[in-house]
C-alpha cells in the first residue's frame, strides 16, 4: 500500500512544486529587497495607524525618532527627505518611542491625562485615553498595551503585503512554468505510466537543492521544451498544457517551506515511516 503508484505520482509532483516554489521565492524576495517593498508597506501602515495621511503629524516624528528609523538622520520634513526607511519595527520600541513623542514616557499620571488632551486626532485621543483608564496611568502597562496594539495593527498590514507578493508570486509562477514547461497535468500522466521517475526522486538522498528545476530535467521528467511539445502548442492539446502551467503556479503559491514539509512526510511514508521521536513530537509523517 505505502508503495503505491498514487504515492509515486505524488512525491513526483510535490517535488515540482517545491522545485518551483523555490525558483519563486528567490525571484520575489529579490524584486521585493531591489524595490523596497517591506519597507514601503511598514510606512503606510505606520501613517495609517496613527492617522496621519500627509506624513507630517506623529508618523513623521515616529519615522525621526532613533528607535524607529535609527539609520536615518531624523531631521526628515516629509518622505521625500527620508533617506532610509526601516523594514520592520519592534513593537516595544513603537510603543516607547510613541510614549516619548507624546510626552508620556516619564510623566506624573495626571501629567499623562493632559499629555492625551494635547493629541490632535480624535481616534488616537479616544485610544490613549482608553488605555490610560484601563491601566490607571501606569506607563509600564501602557507601554504593553500600545505594543500590543502595534502587533494587531501590523497584522493586517502583514496582509496586505502578503497579497501583493501571492500575485507576483502567481506571475512568476506561470512565467517560469511556462518557460520550463512545468505541465502539471502531462507530469501527472507521465508519472502515473512510468512510476519508477518518481521512485528515483524518493530515493534520492538530497533531493533538493538550489538548482531543483534544472534537476528536474536531470530526472527525466516530462519537464522543458522540445520540438514536438512546441508543435503541440499549437494543437488543441495547447489549452491542457496552459492549464497545467496555471495548476503549477496555483501550487507555488502554497510556499516551498510547505511542499518541503510535505515531500518529507510523503518520502518517510514511502521508506520505514516516522521515527520514534517523530511520532513522539508529532512531526514528519506522524504529525
Amino acid at each position: 500500500m505505502l508503495n503505491s503508484t498514487v504515492l509515486d505520482v505524488a512525491v513526483g509532483l510535490i517535488f515540482a512544486f517545491l522545485a518551483v516554489s523555490l525558483a519563486v521565492s528567490a525571484i520575489v524576495e529579490a524584486i521585493a529587497s531591489q524595490r523596497g517593498w517591506r519597507a514601503a508597506t511598514l510606512f503606510e501602515g505606520v501613517k495609517k495607524l496613527l492617522n496621519d495621511p500627509k506624513f507630517e503629524g506623529l508618523a513623521l516624528k515616529m519615522y525621526n525618532h532613533a528607535l524607529v528609523n535609527p539609520l536615518d538622520s531624523g531631521t526628515a520634513r516629509g518622505r521625500a527627505s527620508l533617506k532610509d526607511m526601516p523594514s520592520y519595527i519592534d513593537s516595544g520600541e513603537f510603543a516607547d518611542a510613541l510614549l516619548q513623542i507624546t510626552n508620556m514616557a516619564s510623566a506624573a499620571p495626571t501629567e499623562i491625562e493632559s499629555a492625551i488632551r494635547q493629541i490632535r486626532d480624535e481616534q488616537l485621543r479616544q485610544l490613549f485615553q482608553g488605555i490610560y483608564d484601563r491601566t490607571e496611568g501606569k506607563v509600564v502597562q501602557m507601554r504593553s498595551e500600545i505594543a500590543a496594539w502595534f502587533d494587531n495593527g501590523m497584522d493586517r498590514i502583514g496582509g496586505v503585503y502578503k497579497r501583493q507578493t501571492q500575485l507576483w508570486s502567481f506571475i512568476i509562477g506561470v512565467s517560469i512554468a511556462a518557460a520550463w514547461n512545468v505541465d502539471t497535468i502531462a507530469l501527472s500522466r507521465a508519472l502515473w505510466q512510468q512510476p519508477m521517475l518518481a521512485r528515483t526522486i524518493a530515493s534520492t538522498d538530497n533531493p533538493i537543492s538550489r538548482d531543483a528545476v534544472l534537476k528536474l530535467a536531470q530526472l527525466q521528467l516530462p519537464i522543458g521544451w522540445t520540438c514536438e511539445r512546441l508543435h503541440q502548442l499549437a494543437t488543441p492539446a495547447g489549452i491542457e498544457t496552459m492549464a497545467g502551467w496555471l495548476i503549477t503556479a496555483f501550487a507555488t503559491l502554497f510556499g516551498a517551506p510547505f511542499w518541503f514539509d510535505t515531500l518529507q512526510q510523503f518520502v518517510r511514508l514511502k521508506g520505514s515511516g516516522p521515527s520514534p521521536l517523530e511520532k513522539q513530537n508529532k512531526t514528519g509523517a506522524a504529525a
